[in-house]
């Protein structure tokens, strides 16, 4: 409910800041299938998408604040539809309808369709409910939850994004709330909150048109210095390399060294740009600073690899500490602790032309059970990863010796050798040491065994439950796959491992407080991730419930 206050004080205040990027409506539409088809199942109700085929592939908008309005006006149908289904309809608007008071026409603007076959709402209320605090009436909070801002947020963030909400609804038949909005967002961020930042004026170079000379502030100095980059140049085909560094000196000097080996350069002075950067121009490679202003380069990567799109980009760290460890497990190809040297770079950069000069990976697979090996070779495919096989430490070392691999697949239970001493002794060998390596063992570990591998391993995956999607996941990682050009099977297999909130839904919650103000906020929070949330307001009530 806080978060929900500050939104709309923000919108309302001329301080919401809108960060523009080129949206993939598609992309936004199967992320809603995912997230609402199993609460649509639950209530017995079905949840239907559509995507004109006459719509753009994407849109110039703000991503996130789009996807919140949809989310809200998907949650509110669900909420008050307990039989039939709920319809997403992207589409073109009518010719015959008029939006010439918004500046848009059928040709220039997009209309999001939420269609439900609830309740309705009452003629006479249909105003009210997009005022803030504001329900169909005095029931409804009782019976569902919810703060009653969701709609006014909606409303007001439409708003903001160019467009305008339309509601039709017939009691007893249900309801269908239309957002219409421009294809292409021209605002520029200065214009819609008075804003200035550092931040902004780098996406707002961002959305120059073609031909300008663009250019990016580096925010960490004092004065504005500029360090043209060559997006303007970037032809389908090119090798380009992000460098995201506040540092202007070495963002320069790494850019001078990538143009030396062809590569066409981006920088960017900050986490988010950088992102903006990676999910718009899809880099070849990245180098990435920990000690960024704002967002660190931790999140970055995290987000990075999160994110299908932009997770199997090979990623290059520097840094002032020394966090080679932790940069490694995240899927990392290399760290370097600043003060760096030329031949330092020069290994880095040789590291990612490795990686970006071929399409097939190498994977070691060490495991003494022929059945085992069998699976996990079919498991991961070889279309792309050619795999060869050890049954030994023996076998595994003197392929090692004169083979070079991506990545290694460790079973601890080896005939020869204990999987610790295997881990030992190939981080004594400075020849293989930066070969990431993922431990799949069926073995129970001990505390002090653990503690050995995961200092010298990526990744330990205890062979069980969900094994195999892990396993799939770590190996799409380390061996920086392209994720969609997976079999579908494989790429279901990842997505529902990163479905971090798939794990809530249908499940039963029981909120005990009192305070009534402290259960509709908890209960508001905890129904948009698919909870089933129960009340009580003081013990004897929570007891009764439980039984």
């Amino acid at each position: 409910m806080i978060n929900e206050i500050l939104d709309l004080s923000k919108v309302e205040s001329g301080k919401m800041e809108l960060h523009l990027e080129n949206f993939s409506l598609n992309d936004m539409a199967e992320r809603f299938q995912r997230q609402f088809s199993p609460q649509a199942e639950n209530k017995g109700l079905k949840f239907l998408v559509n995507l004109s085929s006459k719509l753009p592939e994407r849109v110039k908008t703000d991503g996130q604040r789009l996807e919140q309005i949809i989310k809200n006006l998907i949650s509110n149908a669900l909420k008050f539809t307990e039989n039939g289904s709920i319809c997403l309809t992207m589409e073109r608007p009518g010719k015959d309808k008029d939006l010439s008071e918004f500046n848009l026409t059928s040709e220039n603007a997009i209309a999001i369709i939420i269609a439900d076959t609830g309740e309705g709402i009452p003629t006479d209320k249909q105003k009210l409910i997009f005022e803030a605090f504001q329900q169909a009436d005095g029931t409804t909070s009782r019976k569902y939850g919810g703060s009653g801002l969701g709609l006014s947020i909606s409303r007001e963030l439409t708003k903001l994004l160019g467009g305008v909400i339309e509601l039709k609804s017939t009691p007893g038949e249900g309801s269908s709330f239309i957002v219409y909005l421009p294809e292409i967002l021209e605002k520029q961020f200065e214009q819609i909150s008075g804003n200035t930042s550092d931040s902004n004026i780098l996406n707002t170079r961002l959305e120059q048109p073609p031909g300008l000379e663009k250019k990016i502030i580096d925010p960490s100095s004092p004065d504005s210095v500029f360090i043209p980059d060559d997006r303007n140049a970037i032809k389908k085909g090119d090798k380009i390399i992000l460098i995201i560094e506040d540092d202007s000196r070495f963002a320069k000097t790494l850019s001078d060294l990538s143009r030396e080996r062809e590569y066409k350069v981006l920088v960017a002075g900050d986490g988010e740009i950088g992102l903006h950067f990676a999910d718009y121009y899809e880099p070849s490679a990245i180098i990435l600073d920990i000690g960024l202003p704002g967002m660190d380069g931790w999140t970055v990567m995290d987000r990075l690899k999160q994110h299908p799109k932009t997770r199997h980009i090979p990623v290059h760290f520097m840094s002032a500490h020394d966090k080679s460890v932790e940069a490694r497990k995240m899927g990392a190809i290399g760290f370097i602790t600043k003060p760096v040297t030329i031949s330092l770079l020069d290994e880095a950069f040789e590291k990612i032309e490795h990686l970006i000069s071929t399409n097939i990976r190498k994977l070691l697979v060490v495991e003494d059970d022929e059945v085992q090996r069998k699976a996990m070779v079919e498991l991961i495919g070889n279309g792309d990863v050619q795999t060869t096989q050890a049954a030994s430490g023996k076998e595994a070392f003197k392929l090692l010796s004169y083979q070079t691999f991506d990545c290694i697949i460790l079973d601890l239970g080896l005939p020869d050798i204990s999987g610790v001493e295997f881990l030992t002794r190939i981080k004594e060998d400075d020849t293989i040491t930066e070969i990431p390596i993922i431990v799949y063992t069926g073995k129970e570990l001990t505390f002090e065994e653990e503690a050995i591998i995961n200092e010298y391993a990526e990744k330990i995956i205890i062979k069980g439950v969900k094994s195999a999607e892990k396993l799939i996941d770590e190996t799409t990682l380390f061996l920086h796959r392209v994720e969609e050009n997976l079999p579908e099977e494989k790429r279901r297999m990842i997505r529902v491992l990163h479905d971090r909130e798939s794990v809530f839904t249908g499940k039963k919650i029981l909120v005990v407080d009192d305070d009534m103000r402290n259960v509709y906020a908890i209960t508001n929070v905890l129904e948009e991730k698919g909870l089933d949330v129960f009340g009580a307001q003081n013990g004897q009530k929570g007891v009764d419930t439980l039984e």
